[in-house]
């Protein structure tokens, strides 16, 4: 099955919890997306006006240094600082039609499958749009390049892969690989599986997914499965829970992550979610949690 960009589970993850409804979370997150069809493919659009529907392809933009070309973006597009003043056009799960059409566009980046209506919209508007859908690692380089190239800026985004290239390649591989439990959500529990974004920088970073084999992406699990898998590091991608209340669950006191104090919950989980240019800080940041004085 086609990974899910990886920043719908952030997304959908963040939708879900303001109404109350984690269940709708695990039906999203389990989609089974079309493929084909995805948009038309734009021709460079230096110096025109971009909106951009994708917080991680907000951050490329800016990266590349194509900041300027930004006429319209999202309220979760917040990295750089100046994406912030960019005009919104709504919230990366409800962006706006018309705001998007007022601006004029020559092009839109979006992502599936939670901009396909929209994709649909401006398709019959003969607006050019570009979807966003890295699954890995190397998906990631090959959109800042294509990005680039769109923004006319191709020699920029050639130097910056080259920079992260050089940067993920001096990650040492590790020679122990620690149990890992990645909890995305904790009304219900559930974590990133095999296939998953996050999992992969997981692996690059020398730990070893305890829900790797899970036929679902994005499972929810039993509290038992966590007990059994007994993990050696707790990551909490999400608000609603902190270090305390983990090691008051029940039952949870054997984990060997709760009874060596491996349990994080203070990270920026916009570097694992999000796939752009700080990708590679999202692995690093792993490493050393993972291997602390290695």
């Amino acid at each position: 099955m086609k990974s899910r960009h990886p920043e719908e589970a952030s997304g959908l993850k963040a939708q879900a919890s303001s109404l109350g409804l984690g269940w709708c979370l695990a039906s999203a997150l389990t989609t089974v997306l079309a493929v084909a069809g995805c948009g038309q493919r734009p021709a460079k659009t230096s110096g025109s006006r971009v909106v951009c529907l994708v917080p991680s392809v907000t951050e490329i933009i800016y990266a590349v240094g194509a900041g300027n070309a930004l006429a319209g973006n999202t309220n979760q597009c917040d990295f750089p600082g100046a994406a912030k003043s960019v005009y919104k056009v709504g919230d990366f799960v409800s962006a706006d039609l018309e705001r998007i059409v007022a601006l004029r566009p020559s092009l839109v980046f979006l992502t599936l499958p939670m901009h396909r209506q929209l994709l649909e919209k401006l398709n019959e508007l003969k607006v050019p749009t570009y979807v966003s859908r890295p699954a890995d690692i190397e998906a990631v380089f090959r959109e800042i390049d294509t990005v680039a190239q769109l923004l006319g800026r191709e020699a920029v985004g050639e130097n910056l892969v080259a920079s992260m290239r050089r940067r993920l390649d001096s990650i040492p591989a590790f020679p122990d690989t620690p149990r890992v439990y990645v909890e995305i959500s904790g009304t219900p529990l559930m974590t990133a599986a095999g296939g998953t974004f996050i999992n992969e920088l997981l692996a690059r970073a020398g730990g070893r997914n305890v829900f790797a084999a899970s036929v679902q992406e994005y499972p929810i699990v039993d509290p038992e499965a966590i007990v059994t898998a007994d993990p050696q590091v707790i990551l909490l991608l999400h608000p609603d829970m902190s270090v305390k209340d983990v090691e008051q669950r029940i039952g949870w006191g054997g984990i060997n992550a709760v009874r060596n104090g491996r349990i994080h919950d203070d990270l920026d989980d916009d570097l694992l979610f999000r796939p752009g240019p700080r990708i590679v800080d999202g692995v690093v940041l792993l490493a050393k949690l993972l291997h602390p004085g290695q």
